[in-house]
């Protein structure tokens, strides 16, 4: 195996008492009890998502993220149900 590099948002869920990870190339997601857990489980959860995946589909799944990744809240317009 060789090691790749990935990039994670790691943040908290806005739902419960846990962290959610989500990779942006293979849009895999998965939660921890901790920023560092879910760091973890993100990182098991993409080798266990590509690990038997053949060369052409990962072609076809990978999206390559250029840079490091940038986030921001960002004011939109939406329903009253997510307005709490």
């Amino acid at each position: 195996m060789v090691k790749q590099t990935v990039h994670a948002v790691i943040y908290k869920d806005g739902a419960g008492e846990g962290w959610l990870a989500t990779c942006l190339e293979l849009a895999v997601t998965t939660q921890g009890a901790t920023a560092e857990h879910a760091a973890e489980m993100i990182r098991e959860a993409v080798e266990l998502h590509i690990e038997d995946m053949t060369a052409d589909e990962l072609e076809t799944l990978y999206q390559p993220v250029a840079g490091a990744p940038i986030v921001k809240e960002i004011a939109i317009d939406a329903p009253a149900l997510l307005h709490r």
